[in-house]
């Protein structure tokens, strides 16, 4: 005991250092938070745009990790952005290490909705063939198979569009359409209902979509407005503007009346 007493007393300063250490580097993130909000809030604000940061001091290459927040009206339509950057370190053993993300920027235009009805378009990954519009479901294979397609759509729409959207939806893999045999075709596999809402994507609005980052862009409109999400992170201003123009730029091509969101 009068060992440890000892050894207490002597080297007593030495275990102030890792309070003193963890409280200046916890001071330096919270800074660097702090300026990089700012920097970010004034942009926004020059592009007559809204901003609040995530709430979480962690940064990554120079950007805030978490959700970012942005609001503004382009083109008259009214909108909200939610662009997610996380990234993470995850230790597989005593050699490797692997950095996971999930990278994403949603907008959604709440009063661009299609007062009734659901459309949703997936982009279909690099080399993957599109489904069939009308899978062979009498068969119990057939129909296993289908289901199982369906459940993998809905943990894309989740991921994509969240919960809350997803809950609202009543398409199911019976509502999928038949595309085109082109290039848009061929990127992007449809759910519609009733089956005629297709009819409003003419062949500008996919022109459109397929334009934009070779047609990885995803959409839902239904009731709750019209909704994008793109696989990468646009936190700057600029980036999250020129989503914005996009985004109420194919508003237009689907000839959306402006209509006031729905009460949850």
């Amino acid at each position: 005991m009068n060992s440890i007493m000892v050894l207490i007393h002597e080297y007593w300063p030495i275990l102030l250092i890792f309070p003193v250490a963890g409280y200046l580097l916890s001071r330096g993130a919270n800074k660097r938070h702090a300026a990089l909000a700012a920097r970010t809030s004034e942009e926004a604000r020059d592009h007559g745009m809204d901003y609040s940061p995530p709430a979480g001091n962690e940064t990554n290459a120079g950007d805030i990790q978490g959700t970012h927040q942005f609001s503004g009206i382009t083109l008259g339509i009214p909108w909200t952005a939610e662009v997610t950057l996380l990234t993470s370190e995850v230790d597989e053993g005593m050699v490797t290490r692997n950095m996971t993300s999930l990278r994403y920027t949603r907008w959604t235009a709440p009063e661009a909705g299609t007062g009734s009805g659901e459309l949703l378009l997936m982009p279909l990954p690099d080399g993957v063939k599109k489904p069939d519009a009308t899978p062979d479901t009498g068969s119990f294979l057939g129909s296993m198979v289908a289901k199982a397609a369906w459940a993998a759509s809905q943990l894309y729409i989740r991921l994509n569009f969240g919960n809350t959207r997803a809950s609202h939806l009543s398409i199911t893999h019976e509502d999928h359409v038949a595309l085109p045999d082109d290039d848009f075709g061929r990127r992007y596999t449809a759910f519609c209902k009733p089956p005629e809402l297709i009819h409003r994507l003419t062949p500008e609005s996919r022109d459109w979509l397929l334009d934009e980052r070779k047609g990885k862009v995803a959409m839902l409109w239904d009731s709750k407005g019209l909704t994008l999400t793109w696989p990468t992170a646009h936190t700057s201003s600029d980036e999250v503007l020129a989503c914005a123009e996009y985004g109420a730029m194919l508003a237009g091509l689907l000839g959306i009346e402006m209509t006031r969101p729905e009460k949850r």
